[in-house]
């Protein structure tokens, strides 16, 4: 149970982040739903829902466009992490979040295409993998593929062409704070430092990717997460 989830330690956690000029760029909720999703205590991301609509509503104009944006980044968000957390984790913290969502706010159809040609998505995950890697792409595709031709295939062509690189909801840089806030509970310090380097080349400044980390990592340590390795830092 997160219990811990109180609007003091909520508080606690957006004060890590950066400031933003558009509170839906604050991705201190983005992080803080996708930990409470990975740490395996769905019950704390309705707590970050509503902490963060009620946020959104003290600002002057927030529109219905407005919450249902920072909704879809969340439920965006715990969905891209289910590659790497589980999706029986991703299904139990979509569920809460589906049920704290204001029917208004739901959506009820896919917002990826589901026309696109295996083709494109293969192109776009293959874009988003040399964006995320950079330079390392070399190395890492091939040692994946080394390790197990399935695996590689997998991961380019769909976890990152039609998951990861879908990116008008969930940003660049916001689809890599997704994949930093799930392998911190996972405890998975080899990928974790992969993805603070690849948020940088996504377009993360190092306070944010700081900042997501240490949301991240505050979660999994009040969620009773025992981190057998040292969290990688930038």
């Amino acid at each position: 149970m997160a219990d811990f989830a109180t609007p003091e330690f909520l508080d606690e956690l957006k004060s890590l982040y950066p400031a933003p000029s558009n509170y839906v760029d604050g991705d201190w909720f983005l992080a803080a739903g996708i930990a409470f999703s990975s740490s395996n205590c769905p019950d704390g991301v309705p707590h970050v829902l509503r902490y963060a609509l009620e946020d959104l509503d003290k600002l002057p104009g927030t529109s219905d466009e407005d919450r249902r944006l920072l909704v879809r980044k969340m439920r965006d968000g715990i969905f891209k992490s289910g590659m790497i957390s589980g999706y029986p984790k991703a299904i139990n913290a979509l569920a809460t979040l589906y049920e704290a969502t204001p029917e208004v706010l739901r959506d009820t159809e896919p917002l990826r295409d589901p026309s696109r040609s295996k083709e494109e998505i293969a192109a776009a995950g293959q874009a988003y993998f040399d964006s995320t890697y950079g330079d390392t792409a070399t190395t890492v595709q091939p040692m994946l593929r080394s390790i197990y031709p399935d695996l590689e295939h997998f991961t380019t062509k769909l976890g990152y062409g039609y998951v990861y690189a879908f990116l008008e909801v969930t940003s660049a840089k916001e689809t890599s704070f997704a994949m930093i806030s799930a392998l911190i509970a996972n405890d998975t310090p080899r990928q974790v430092e992969w993805h603070l380097t690849g948020a940088i080349r996504n377009g993360a400044t190092v306070e944010e990717v700081r900042a997501v980390r240490e949301i991240a990592l505050r979660i999994a340590v009040k969620a009773g997460i025992s981190l057998k390795h040292e969290v990688p830092n930038i």
